[in-house]
């Protein structure tokens, strides 16, 4: 049984290994087009084997944290991007997952280290009139024209939810605490404080799944504005 397991991962290795070094055949800094296209492709195709790999490991230091899916997809986005950038930097002499695996621990550090600081900065050590971020922040990415600080137009959008894109996205284990009652709630100007006690979650909790999801509401609101 043990031999049939190393077999498996010495023939993923092999082919992890081959899709490395047909990447490395094609310079990033190519001029030539089709080279750059083939080197795309060669780390597209890396990119999914590791996906279905089956051996990605799991973070289980940062189970208990209410956030951990979020940080674990995140962690793994940065990793595929920092794997396509710095596809030189492999080293033979060790397993390709073995590399994927050190870079993925490393970037899920730097996430939940991120958040937590975010987190220190969000909430105030006076926390009853700690301010939620307005929604009028979404003006920044939002076309002038379509005047989306008109709340009524924006609370119309959030109430109808075209796709249920906000009902669907909620606080793991609090279906309650989804982002169109959080951003119901942050149009009315509550804080966090009001937002937590209504809907049953932490600040920390609320606040930190309202700040990551940010660039998906805005993108989301774009298309109804």
């Amino acid at each position: 049984m043990t031999n049939d397991f190393q077999h498996r991962d010495d023939a993923l290795n092999q082919e992890l290994q081959q899709l490395v070094n047909e990447a490395k055949r094609y310079p990033a800094d190519s001029e030539n087009a089709t080279d750059r296209a083939k080197r795309r492709i060669a780390l597209n195709k890396l990119i999914n084997a590791i996906r279905c790999a089956g051996r990605l490991s799991q973070q289980t230091q940062w189970l208990g944290l209410p956030n951990y899916e979020d940080y674990y997809n995140e962690a793994l986005q940065h990793t595929f991007i920092e794997i396509c950038r710095h596809i030189e930097q492999y080293n033979p002499q060790y397993p390709v997952m073995a590399w994927v695996n050190q870079i993925f621990r490393r970037r899920f550090y730097d996430v939940v280290k991120k958040d937590q600081k975010r987190g220190i900065t969000l909430l105030p050590k006076n926390q009853e009139n700690t301010q939620v971020l307005s929604l009028d922040e979404l003006n920044k990415d939002l076309p002038v024209e379509n005047e989306i600080s008109e709340q009524e137009q924006l609370k119309e959008i959030i109430e109808n939810d075209p796709e249920d894109f906000l009902n669907n996205e909620y606080i793991k284990e609090h279906p309650q605490a989804s982002l169109k009652a959080i951003l119901l709630l942050v149009l009315e100007g509550k804080q966090w404080k009001e937002i937590s006690e209504e809907l049953g979650v932490p600040i920390s909790t609320a606040s930190s799944f309202y700040q990551r999801r940010m660039h998906k509401i805005i993108t989301y609101l774009k298309k109804y504005i």
